[in-house]
Order: C-alpha cells, then structure tokens, then sequence
C-alpha cells in the first residue's frame, strides 16, 4: 500500500496572504509553483526560485559558458558590466595594430641583420654621438687622414696600381 502526501493549495492570491508554519509546502493551482513557509513571512519562498543575485556578486567562475575564440572585457573607460569585445576592441585595448607580426620571437624581431630598407641618420637619436664614440668608425677615419673634410696629401699615393692585365 503506498502512501499520499497532499500538500496544502491555493491560489497566488490566497497564498500571498498566508503564513503557514515552519517548513509547510504550498501548491498553487493557478501558477502551478510551489512555496515553502517559514512561519513568519507572508506567501513563503518560492521553491526553486531566484530571488535575485546582489549586482557584482558572480564571479568568473560562474559566469555561463561562453564559445571559443570569445573575448570578455571592458573597454568603455570606467566601470561596467562584462562586454563582448570584438577584434578591433581587443586590438585596441592591447594596443596591437592590425597584421601585427606575431609568429617570430623577440630576439628574431629585434635583430639588425632583419631589417631592410634605409633611414635616414638625423631620424636616429644621438646618431653623432654614438659614431663619433665608435671605435671601428675613429680606426677608418684615421687611416684615410680626414681633416676637416679633406685629405691630407701624405695619406695619397702617388702610384697606382690595377693589377695585370691579360
């Protein structure tokens, strides 16, 4: 023999001018939810019902999941709710342009012998300085003889010499 548990029913209406005692489940006919009392509040708790999460009280943790390949963040300049960031915000906010080169180390990106192009000598900084503290630079200037512009006349040869000729 099995055996039934009525509970007590009601309307919302009548409900939510009930208190029911402490632990006592109400059924509502119309809503078809269900409450538990407590003894004191009026209409009870709804079973299963959220009765509102305290804003900024979920953590990362427990935020749903979100599809591959997402970004979460804030990119509006104070604080806010989590945003969607797309391509270009994300960018932005690392401070990346576009076609940004990242599939080479720092050493490899960095490196002289990787460079092409030319530049011209008054766009680098202290440029004057670090050739005239250039030991290699000091050595090949002494060797042609540059005074002040010119070539002294001891330092030219008198004779020259193209090789054989056949």
């Amino acid at each position: 023999m099995s055996i039934q548990v009525q509970l007590r029913q009601g309307t919302a209406a009548e409900n939510s001018n009930f208190t029911g005692a402490e632990g006592e489940l109400v059924y509502t006919t119309d809503t078809k939810k269900l409450f538990v009392h407590d003894g004191s509040t009026l209409g009870g708790l709804e079973v299963g019902a959220v009765t509102g999460i305290a804003d900024d009280s979920v953590t990362f943790a427990k935020i749903e999941e979100i599809p591959a390949n997402t970004i979460l963040g804030n990119n509006t300049g104070s604080s806010s709710d989590i945003l969607e960031l797309t391509t270009a915000q994300t960018r932005t906010l690392l401070n990346v342009a576009d076609g940004a080169t990242a599939n080479s180390s720092d050493a490899t990106l960095l490196a002289r012998a990787n460079h092409t192009g030319t530049q011209t000598a008054s766009t680098i900084s202290d440029f004057d300085t670090e050739v005239a503290n250039n030991t290699a630079v000091a050595a090949n200037t002494a060797k042609v003889g540059l005074t002040n512009g010119s070539v002294d006349s001891d330092k030219l040869s008198t004779t020259l010499d193209f090789g054989s000729v056949a």
